[in-house]
């Protein structure tokens, strides 16, 4: 299991889906965090192609895309990016 950090964007923008999202979007939300951080290497993420130096990935989770890096020395995962369609 990887140790999940987050950057302030990541952050700020789970705090405004919480006032926009159901319930069930944010539990949804929550369970996709919590299976990338146990799995960062899921076979259905796919690379976002813009810094060979630091791979970023995507996985979609229902409305959610959202974008995380892996390093695999200490072995943590950092969220990037999260993106809702409404």
């Amino acid at each position: 299991m990887a140790e999940p950090a987050f950057t302030p964007s990541f952050l700020r923008r789970v705090v405004e889906l919480e006032e926009a999202a159901s319930t069930a979007e944010l539990e949804l939300l929550d369970k996709s965090l919590a299976r990338i951080v146990a799995d960062p290497f899921l076979p259905e993420r796919f690379p976002t192609f813009y810094d060979p130096d630091l791979p970023t990935f995507f996985v979609r989770a229902g409305p959610f895309l959202i974008e995380f890096a892996v390093n695999e020395e200490t072995e943590s995962v950092t969220f990037i990016s999260l993106f809702f369609r409404l």
